[in-house]
């Protein structure tokens, strides 16, 4: 029979049996008769072999054999009579060898192997991916949060900090963004206002209608209006190009004020011109007197 050990295939084991046991232990009963028994489990088989080693690689083989028993190594086995169990791993627990005179290479052996599992994980060991995770994400929302906290105070910087890390909206509370703004909006430029109100069309139109409705609340919305047609066509080209089916009715009015008002300011500043140019012309004094009657 053929029983394979590892790596090395014994090819001449002449004898080979299991024992197969479970624990069990007995809880008598008084005044009765027989007895309860408690299952502690199955025993780990062990496996008996007995044959030859043979062939020109047997020094290589025992060598091998010794040393995994030395360092109860653990070797997968398959042979027949595992049929049907869990037996896949063992480990050598004893192993004698002796050599048959007036024989090459030829060794008669006892080996007495031995089940192994593999010990089950730490408790710790299965929660620390969920622990770490969970620490993760705590890092993660402090950082956010305290990146929320700087935007707050700073309204200026929200354009910068959302470029460079788009996650923090998730931390921006529309409604205390908007008061920053409003109370805020002597140090804003036009510039710093349109960004805002870009950045946050693009990543998201929910919040961005979320914050002009708490510019409302704050009635600073005229003011913003103001700010924001100093910035001429740039601003308003960059904020005709949102989506603005997905953004709020604020928001679509602020732009369309923006571009009214825009309009507005060229036909004042050509009207202004044209004032300024018939004061400088010069009446012919013959068309001065007819003027004049």
């Amino acid at each position: 029979m053929t029983v394979r050990v590892g790596k090395i295939e014994l090819t001449g084991v002449q004898s080979l049996h299991t024992e197969e046991a479970r624990t069990l232990v007995e809880q008598r009963v008084p005044e009765q008769q027989g007895s309860t028994f408690q299952d502690l489990g199955r025993d780990p088989v062990t496996i008996v072999l007995e044959g030859l080693l043979l062939g020109e690689e047997v020094q290589s083989n025992l060598e091998t054999l010794r040393a995994a028993q030395a360092k109860a190594e653990a070797l997968s086995f398959a042979a027949d009579i595992a049929v049907g169990t869990e037996l896949t791993e063992v480990v050598i627990e004893d192993f004698r060898v002796r050599q048959v005179a007036g024989y090459r290479n030829r060794y008669r052996f006892t080996m007495r192997l031995r089940e192994h599992v593999e010990p089950p994980q730490p408790a710790a060991a299965a929660t620390a991916p969920v622990d770490a995770s969970v620490a993760a994400d705590a890092d993660a929302w402090s950082e956010g949060t305290v990146g929320a906290a700087a935007v707050l105070q700073d309204p200026a910087s929200l354009s910068d900090a959302l470029a460079e890390k788009p996650e923090l909206l998730e931390h921006l509370d529309m409604d205390d963004l908007g008061a920053a703004v409003a109370n805020n909006m002597d140090s804003l430029s036009g510039a710093n206002l349109g960004g805002m109100l870009g950045t946050l069309g693009e990543l998201d139109p929910d919040k961005a209608s979320g914050f002009m409705g708490s510019l409302s609340k704050a009635g600073a919305l005229g003011q913003v209006l103001n700010k924001c047609l100093q910035e001429g066509p740039a601003l308003l080209e960059k904020l005709k190009k949102l989506d603005m089916s997905k953004l709020g009715s604020l928001f679509q009015a602020l732009t369309g004020g923006l571009e009214f008002l825009g309009q507005l300011k060229k036909v004042a500043d050509a009207a202004s011109k044209i004032a300024g140019d018939v004061k400088d012309l010069k009446v012919p004094p013959e068309l001065a007197r007819i003027l004049k009657r």
